[in-house]
């Protein structure tokens, strides 16, 4: 989701869209888990760069920026 509201359909071949830039108005990404063993692989990686998010019912999801008065956890 950006911070203008637009929020796109799950999709799998999300790489480019970071190399390319245009992340820069990212309010969260939501990283979906197949399985349990991606779940935990996906946790593993996130815990490394310490990234502010959260574990939801999918998978995870990362944020770019908090809303005013939002309180993060760092996975």
């Amino acid at each position: 989701m950006t911070i203008a509201g637009y929020y796109s359909h799950a999709y799998s071949e999300w790489f480019y869209h970071f190399r390319e830039g245009g992340y820069k108005d990212l309010r969260y990404v939501d990283i979906f888990a197949n399985n349990q063993l991606h779940r935990e692989q996906i946790r593993s990686a996130l815990k490394k760069i310490h990234l502010a998010g959260e574990e939801t019912e999918g998978g995870f999801r990362v944020y770019g920026y908090a809303l005013p008065g939002q309180a993060l956890d760092y996975l």
